[in-house]
């Protein structure tokens, strides 16, 4: 779904310029974490997102995955359709994953079982993310959920990742949703994470946030802005270090936002671009300049997130190939 990835991507390369306002994760009060299927410290998490939208049959491209050190492989996105006018209890809640078959979604889930990789479904996403407030707005949270868990069990998926990110839909129906998974899934023993940001704090009730096992930080910008943003969270919002997983970006942006690439793509065009962080004046896009993490912000970033609870990818697909891979210097570091 290319409008998931611009629109959650588009809020967050401009500031590698200002470097004021940096995407984060929500506070979360250590007293009230759940912790029951979260890693331990010693344990960093790797957390990679698999889009569906880049028309990749996953079945085939399964095999390809280096599963080295990875933790948590969320599948995005999952959700339900569009109502069609007004949500009622009589609309379609049946979840899917848009441009891949069931057999697809089991391929990849055998194989991350296979290597000890627990599977998450990402649900929402930046623009998907209507396609859930939609019903909860609706006050339907429940038939929702209950549409989720059939899904989750027919494919065998460990736990769900919510990715909302509209603060003008959230709030007391939000914790709604929230509470409803929590009820359906933890005592299934099925995790409950969420990818977070600063500018979704105001809106996310505090017993929404406190139920998460662990929270992605969407902070793809320098390693200056997530290193002031994780320690804000630790020492004012008293979350432990090992409850927050970096976000780290296979992509590069111009400034204005105006373009998006992948990593993959501005190496091509650039062979030196693993030895900077910006590049510009070549052929790609008109010469456009793009700012991203090159091999030593990777390595400091994930020597960061390892402090952490680990390091979430955006996403694996956007990679260079050997041997200036972004994940095999993440597996190497972590």
């Amino acid at each position: 779904m290319p409008i998931d990835r611009a629109v959650r991507k588009q809020r967050f390369f401009s500031r590698w310029i200002s470097r004021a306002v940096i995407l984060v994760t929500a506070g979360i009060f250590s007293g009230s974490l759940y912790a029951a299927n979260a890693a331990p410290a010693s344990t960093p998490r790797l957390v990679i997102y698999l889009p569906n939208y880049k028309g990749v049959a996953w079945s085939g491209y399964a095999g390809s995955i280096s599963f080295t050190k990875m933790t948590h492989l969320n599948l995005a996105f999952g959700n339900p359709p569009k109502c069609k006018g007004n949500c009622t209890a009589g609309s379609d809640t049946t979840f899917s994953i848009n441009g891949q078959s069931d057999a697809d979604v089991d391929a990849v889930v055998s194989a991350a079982h296979a290597a000890g990789v627990k599977v998450v479904l990402s649900i929402g996403g930046g623009g998907g993310d209507q396609l859930i407030l939609q019903f909860y707005n609706a006050g339907l949270s429940q038939p929702l959920v209950d549409s989720l868990d059939r899904y989750m069990k027919a494919h065998k998926i460990d736990g769900v990742d919510v990715d909302i990110e509209d603060p003008s839909n959230m709030g007391a129906p939000f914790a709604t949703f929230v509470n409803t998974l929590v009820t359906k899934f933890r005592p299934q023993g099925k995790l409950i994470t969420a990818a977070v940001a600063q500018y979704l704090q105001g809106s996310i009730p505090s017993s929404a946030l406190h139920q998460f096992d662990f929270i992605n930080v969407m902070n793809y910008s320098s390693l200056a802005s997530a290193t002031t943003q994780l320690e804000y969270y630790v020492n004012q919002c008293h979350v432990p270090k090992d409850q927050i997983v970096l976000g780290v970006p296979f992509f590069g942006s111009t400034a204005d936002d105006s373009k998006e690439e992948d990593y993959k793509t501005i190496y091509a065009a650039y062979p030196n671009a693993w030895q900077v962080d910006m590049v510009g004046g070549g052929s790609l896009d008109d010469g456009k300049a793009f700012r991203y993490a090159g091999e030593d912000t990777m390595k400091q970033e994930t020597l960061l997130g390892k402090q952490y609870g680990g390091i979430m990818i955006w996403e694996m697909m956007g990679d260079a190939p050997a041997p200036h891979s972004l994940l095999a210097i993440i597996q190497n570091n972590l």
